[in-house]
């Protein structure tokens, strides 16, 4: 029946674009569906941007999922404006799984793994001339897996995801004084975070978080990241400010956005896949491309959203961000049972997004049969397929109000004054450019006109942007600081308070080097935080909490922060204001939750070494029905130590909940032999202190102070990077071989059978 089934898959052909675009329907009618390019001017794209001349460029996986040198840059121009590009070159080639793209200064940036590449076209013919590593040591994991989601941030840093594949990213050069130089820095690990870089500096930190594929920021600088069953978590702070106070150190600054009693469920048109692999056709399961849509194209409405691709099942997702406090719920739109876009299309493979020059929404399809990776496939499956089928295909999609196609106007000068005026655009990508651009050309002059902006400007986004470029490029005068903070729209507010932690700290610093200049007093500063302390926005509040802590003035820090905290039950500004003060603030820390914890199971006396004879005597499991309510029974007591299914639990190995679409071969080959295949960000690693005392878990974070391992059936254990002898990899999964003991082939086909239909009744309160 198998094979059948992959022949009458495997004879099922790719539409071409008219009747690709047939086959898309939008939820909301007031909007449009156009084909901007297609195969073979765009091939296998995954990502997209566009630099200051509206050239867009595209990431090409065409070497997915196993040729690890056929990847590409594409450089698309529409040079008429009609919507289409009728320029198509390929811009570099022989890249390994190009991921992501970004502009930067006259070139680009690209994600491919192990580096981090500049690409550059001198004499303006379509392709780069240039090719430079600026960063090295990114993990080379499965393609699907590696760092991504090159974005700009207002800080001027370039933000990235991590993926699910780590590494320990070192700079390569740097370009400085007009040449470029080697860079002699120490390599950062990036081992379960994200990260940001200034490929100016060669700088590199870790950030919350590791992003799976996609980042997406907001408006006000809000990161958001992405996993393949979760559509978007948010970080509420930086958990850098965390690290200033050992009480607050290693506390969490992540939110799952996700509205409770959320299943996560879509609304596909596409048939479900026919064969392999082991995923959920019904949920959130192949979640790619995180993007908060940031143009006007699309309307009012759509301002903000979150749009992600459930590659899988050929639609595209949208989540609404509703302020939640501090932070967000994401709150499904639009009609009941409809997607924001799908297709009936199998080929379908929505997995990266941009919002562009014209402020409509892109979206860079995949085009091809087989979006999975065979790596999760089934072993006796993954030669009967040709996973690169339908390779040389690919479709970028444009969507956009019905009516007059808008159109922009490029950065075609070299006018410094009039990109501050563009920073008062409505539209992100604008606004965006002209941050870049005035940060790379670092032209002082522009100074004063930034200053008109931040406090005069039309739109609080580019008053916003204003604020943090004139900051970047010379400080900014504390009048105009105290003036922002008194701005009717909060986040102008916010980035106020921003702006003044950052100039204090500046101030700070210059007198621990010694090169303390005159300097009017800070006190006008101190006196805004306090104001902003006691602004009635929750993240005005956390900005001002983060700021005091570059108050050197310890009495007027403290009672300030006393008064916030004593002022707000918000436990997100109790624990700023905890990590802003010089005392160990324990009482402003939010109470840790008391769950009921599950004791790790019994590990076996005697475990069989060879699993793939373990694997085959289970096998006729697979022939029988099994009774779901023992198949419950047997996760309360096996897998409940270790992993969270709706909300039962604990989460130090994956959701259960991702094994409802699951093949059973994969899945009894993920329970008999969990080692065979295993993701860095399951792998157990071993932690030897310096006092003697070692550990073996899995790595819940790590930052350049201190890293949390997690473990079954017990607290994390949190180390300093100070107290560490050793930290190494055992290549192994932390669930143990031999959990079959005791369960016979009923009760392993009843196991199975709660799995991958759980009913959350059957476990209990």
């Amino acid at each position: 029946m198998l094979v059948a089934c992959l022949a009458h898959a495997m004879a099922a052909g790719p539409l071409a674009p008219p009747e690709a675009l047939r086959s898309l329907r939008l939820a909301d009618e007031a909007l449009v569906v156009e084909l901007v390019a297609a195969e073979p001017d765009v091939v296998s794209p995954v990502a997209l941007a566009w630099d200051a001349r509206g050239r867009l460029f595209v990431a090409e996986m065409r070497d997915y999922p196993a040729d690890a040198s056929g990847g590409a840059i594409r450089l698309l121009v529409d040079a008429d404006a009609d919507g289409r590009a009728e320029s198509s070159s390929v811009f570099a080639e022989g890249l390994s799984f190009p991921s992501s793209v970004l502009p930067w200064r006259d070139g680009v940036l690209v994600t491919a793994a192990p580096d981090i590449l500049f690409l550059r076209d001198s004499n303006d013919d379509g392709r780069a001339d240039e090719r430079r590593v600026l960063f090295t040591g990114l993990g080379t994991g499965n393609p699907q897996l590696r760092a991504n989601g090159l974005t700009m941030g207002l800080d001027g840093w370039v933000y990235a995801a991590n993926g699910r594949s780590d590494g320990s990213v070192r700079p390569v050069e740097t370009p400085r004084n007009g040449a470029w130089t080697r860079v002699d820095l120490p390599a950062q690990s990036i081992r379960g975070r994200d990260f940001r870089f200034d490929p100016d500096t060669g700088a590199v930190e870790t950030l919350a978080g590791r992003s799976q594929f996609g980042l997406g920021r907001d408006d006000w600088g809000n990161r958001f990241l992405s996993w393949n069953t979760i559509p978007a978590r948010h970080e509420v702070f930086p958990d850098a400010f965390l690290e200033r106070n050992p009480v607050t150190a290693g506390q969490g600054v992540l939110v799952d956005i996700l509205p409770s009693g959320d299943a996560g469920d879509v609304h596909p048109l596409a048939p479900a896949p026919r064969v392999f692999n082991n995923e959920s056709t019904s949920h959130f399961n192949a979640l790619s491309g995180l993007h908060v849509f940031r143009g006007t194209a699309l309307g009012e409405a759509y301002r903000g959203n979150v749009l992600v691709g459930e590659s899988l099942r050929n639609l595209v997702h949208r989540r609404v961000l509703a302020p939640a406090g501090a932070s967000f719920l994401g709150m499904r739109a639009g009609p009941d049972g409809r997607e924001f876009l799908a297709s009936t299309d199998p080929w379908f493979h929505p997995v990266g997004f941009g919002t562009g020059p014209d402020g409509a929404l892109y979206v860079a399809d995949f085009y091809r049969e087989f979006v999975e990776h065979p790596a999760w496939v089934a072993t006796d499956m993954r030669a009967r397929v040709d996973w690169a089928r339908g390779r040389r295909h690919g479709r970028i999609w444009r969507v956009r109000k019905a009516g007059p196609r808008p159109t922009f106007d490029g950065f075609r000068g070299a006018d410094p004054a009039s990109w501050v005026r563009r920073l008062d655009s409505r539209d992100g990508w604008e606004r965006d450019t002209a941050h870049r651009l005035l940060l790379e050309r670092r032209d002082r002059s522009v100074l004063p006109p930034l200053e008109r902006v931040a406090l005069d400007g039309v739109t609080p986004e580019g008053r916003v942007h204003a604020l943090r470029v004139a900051q970047l490029l010379g400080g900014v005068p504390m009048p105009v600081i105290v003036k922002a903070a008194g701005d009717p729209h909060p986040r102008v507010r916010e980035h106020a308070a921003v702006v003044a932690g950052l100039e204090l700290a500046a101030a700070r610093a210059e007198v621990m080097a010694g090169r303390e200049t005159p300097r009017p007093s800070p006190r006008p500063l101190w006196e805004c935080l306090a104001r902003l302390a006691r602004d009635p926005d929750p993240r005005v509040q956390i900005a001002a909490a983060l700021a005091h802590g570059a108050i050197e003035d310890g009495p007027r820090r403290e009672s300030s922060l006393e008064a916030l905290a004593g002022s707000t039950s918000d436990p997100w500004v109790r624990l700023a204001a905890a990590s802003s003060s010089s005392l160990p603030r324990r009482e402003w820390l939010p109470s840790p939750p008391t769950p009921r914890r599950m004791p790790a199971p019994p590990r076996p006396a005697e475990v069989a070494a060879d699993r793939q004879k373990v694997l085959a005597g289970y096998q006729p499991a697979l022939e029988l029905a099994g009774d779901p309510r023992r198949g419950a029974e047997i996760v309360r007591q096996s897998c409940l130590a270790c992993h969270v299914l709706h909300g039962h639990g604990q989460r130090v190995g994956p959701d259960l909940a991702s094994a409802a679409g699951k093949d059973p071969q994969a899945l009894l080959t993920d329970i008999l032999d969990p080692s065979r295949q295993v993701t860095p960000d399951h792998v157990a690693h071993e932690l030897v202190a310096k006092d003697g005392r070692a550990w073996t878990g899995l790595v819940a974070s790590e930052t350049a102070t201190r890293v949390t391992l997690r473990f079954p059936g017990s607290p994390d254990v949190s180390v300093p990077v100070s107290g560490i002898a050793s930290l190494r990899s055992t290549g192994r999964s932390l669930m143990p071989d031999g959990l079959e003991a005791g369960l016979d082939h009923a009760d392993m086909a009843s196991l199975l059978a709660f799995l991958r239909k759980p009913d959350p009744a059957w476990l209990g309160p």
